[in-house]
């Protein structure tokens, strides 16, 4: 063939109710199956279509206008064949006709879609009904531009925008106001770079709110079938609710809706970013709440979450719009406080916030008061997220330690304590496993007489290295390790088996009796009825010789299984006593109501009775209220001879304290058995150098 001419070849799939395909034909589209080959003179394309295919386009026009249009083909010449295909093994025979002339391709292109289209009404093809079909059936919109106006719609139009009509209208006419800009800025795009494909997000207004749409605009104003541009929308708004919901739960807490620690680390990096090149102060307050535990143990983790909650609800109310409170997790929160003028603001909101804490929560079964330790650290302290919440947690543990329900600053020597505070519970995880304590017995006398008639038993902790570890640490961190209920089976059992002994020893002439302190983690543990149950049968102990030491707080927060356990206790002749009287929150109803026997006032009433009236006039209040309840009273840290002669005055008859001695070893305590203090002890006395 002449180098000249040009193969022509337009497409036509002959299987049913399939469309067109025109290679380098605009309009025309494309199917996988067996095709014809056309190009050439009518008479053989008609006479092969006829022959080949039952298809119903309009083929005596097609082979019309093909001879028109073909006029003056050259050298045709006809090729019969079959094409290989895999997927159709039954593939329809295939015929090409090769043709010449220059203008025929153009002048076929143009005509061959009118012709076939000619005796039609309604849609043009059945190829473009079949695409009309798929349109109306889905979801998505797709609109046709001329410039900025709509020229075409897809059925699914008039749904998205909520109107009956939509051609004809200025796009950004149908999206929100404030995405009206964004369409401009997609067609000036478009006319900057003509062919391209871009993609946007948009809002259509509805009634009441807005959708979300995604919006795909392609450039196909060169495209003679198409000539304009192709904007396709998807509705987008439930699956942005469920993105903006999952993005809020990552970064929120579900109890209190609060900031959680990954939002608040990311605002507290960003603050500390800004902080460089403006005058405010960074600073973060670290709030605990204070035996918050116990509360999800005594009322449940339902109750919990309430006071969470309002905990959180008091927090926003006491901050300003600036600042932020998060939730850490636990009973932890946070607040990030970013236009502080000095370290005194930070110190000022520390104490607001106790205060707000301090006050009671309202619960359906009444109300419950707790009570907030505060950290606090500042930018000038680190300018790192991570370890400026280090340190403020590093003073909200010194707040705690101090007593609670106060704030405390952070210094540098709190990293020391902190290093100091995980080896001691490294080291208080293997004395646990080794039983590593010791256990002393501190005296309870009747001081009239001067008689031992009891001792309390008191752990310690003995280091070869480090010498005896104070009670004072290892007992807080006890308890907020867990540890402190088996530490306190160790000494409940440890403490009868002595009494045991020592009772064997004194020969019956007396029969003291043992007090044991226990937590308010173990009165909760539902296995601590069982070991007091077994230390009562030990043998050798004398019956009604034990007594277990509660604290007000236990009381405060006493409930049904509490009240069954001490029901329990009580007939198995346990005695109960309230520690450290007057340092809580009990009322006299508790008193009232529960099965106590014993009031031990605290030291700290007993220091200042010999030169304080007013203490002196307390301390007798508290011994009459026990006399008239049928309670007997202990008077705690008695320490010098006048302290001893007031209480015996006021009626008090019991008590403990250097005066008489300090705390035994269980052989020094088989020696006190023995002997009568009168005056105070003797030069032997094994308590004569408390003094």
């Amino acid at each position: 063939m002449p180098p000249a001419h040009r193969l022509m070849t337009a497409c036509i799939t002959l299987a049913g109710g399939a469309t067109c395909l025109s290679l380098g034909f605009p309009g025309l589209r494309s199917s996988p199956w067996a095709i014809v080959a056309l190009a050439g003179t009518a008479a053989v394309v008609a006479g092969v279509l006829f022959h080949r295919s039952a298809h119903r386009w309009p083929w005596p026009a097609i082979a019309a206008g093909l001879a028109v249009f073909a006029a003056g083909g050259t050298d045709a010449q006809v090729r019969e064949g079959s094409r290989p295909d895999a997927r159709r093994p039954d593939a329809s025979p295939l015929l090409t006709v090769w043709a010449s002339g220059v203008g025929w391709r153009r002048r076929l292109g143009r005509a061959l879609p009118r012709l076939l289209n000619a005796p039609r009404e309604g849609p043009r093809t059945e190829g473009e009904a079949y695409f009309r079909t798929l349109l109306s059936s889905t979801s998505d919109v797709v609109l046709v531009l001329d410039d900025s106006t709509v020229r075409y719609a897809s059925p699914a139009a008039r749904t998205l925008f909520a109107r009956s009509e939509v051609t004809g209208t200025a796009l950004r006419e149908l999206v929100a106001p404030e995405d009206r800009e964004r369409v401009d800025r997609m067609l000036a795009a478009l006319e900057d770079d003509p062919g391209c494909e871009v993609h946007d997000q948009w809002g259509v207004p509805r009634q009441g709110g807005r959708i979300e749409v995604q919006a795909h605009w392609r450039d196909l104003r060169a495209d003679e079938t198409v000539g304009g541009l192709v904007v396709t929308l998807r509705d987008v708004t439930e699956q942005r609710r469920l993105e903006c919901e999952l993005s809020h739960r990552a970064f929120h807490d579900p109890v209190t809706g609060l900031p959680n620690r990954a939002l608040l680390l990311e605002r507290l990096g960003r603050a500390l970013l800004r902080e460089g090149r403006e005058p405010a102060l960074v600073c973060v307050l670290f709030i605990d709440l204070d035996d918050f535990g116990t509360v999800n143990q005594t009322l449940g983790h339902a109750a919990g979450d309430r006071i969470l909650k309002a905990v959180g609800g008091r927090l926003s109310r006491t901050l300003r719009r600036t600042d932020t409170a998060a939730r850490l997790g636990g009973d932890e929160f946070a607040v990030l406080v970013e236009e502080a003028r000095r370290p005194a603001d930070a110190e000022l909101l520390a104490a607001q916030v106790i205060q707000a804490l301090d006050r009671p929560f309202q619960l359906p079964g009444g109300a419950v008061r707790i009570s907030a330790s505060v950290g606090i650290a500042t930018a000038l302290d680190s300018t790192d997220a991570d370890q400026l919440l280090m340190c403020a947690g590093l003073a909200v543990h010194a707040a705690k330690s101090a007593g609670k329900r106060q704030w405390r600053r952070f210094v540098p020597r709190l990293r020391v304590r902190v290093t100091e505070r995980h080896e001691l519970r490294t080291r208080l995880d293997r004395a646990i496993a080794g039983e590593e304590f010791a256990l002393r017995y501190q005296p309870v006398v009747d001081i009239t007489q001067g008689q031992v008639i009891g001792f309390e038993a008191l752990a310690r902790w003995p280091q070869a290295r480090q010498g005896l570890v104070s009670p004072g640490r290892f007992i807080p961190l006890a308890e907020e390790t867990g540890h402190i209920t088996p530490l306190g089976t160790w000494v409940l059992r440890k403490a009868v088996a002595d009494m045991a002994r020592l009772q064997q020893t004194a020969g019956g002439a007396v029969a003291p009796y043992i007090s044991v302190n226990v937590s308010g983690l173990q009165w909760q543990d539902r296995h601590f009825l069982d070991e007091v149950s077994r230390a009562v049968e030990m043998p050798g102990l004398a019956p009604g010789s034990l007594q277990l030491e509660l604290t007000e707080s236990v009381l405060v927060r006493r409930d049904d299984r509490l009240d069954s356990v001490i029901r329990s206790l009580k007939e198995l002749g346990v005695r109960i006593a309230v520690d450290d009287f007057g340092t809580g929150f009990s009322s006299l109803r508790y008193l009232r109501d529960f099965p106590v026997d014993i009031l031990k006032i605290d030291k700290t009433y007993i220091d200042d009775i010999p030169w304080d009236p007013r203490q002196a006039a307390l301390v007798r209040g508290i011994v009459r209220l026990a006399r008239t309840l049928g309670l007997q009273i202990i008077a705690e840290g008695i320490e010098q001879r006048g302290q001893r002669d007031l209480l015996t005055a006021m009626g008090c008859r019991f008590g403990q304290g250097y005066l008489f001695a300090r705390p035994l070893t269980v052989e020094q305590s088989a020696i006190a058995l023995r002997r009568h203090y009168g005056d105070g002890p003797g030069p032997d006395d094994p308590g004569r150098d408390a003094r």
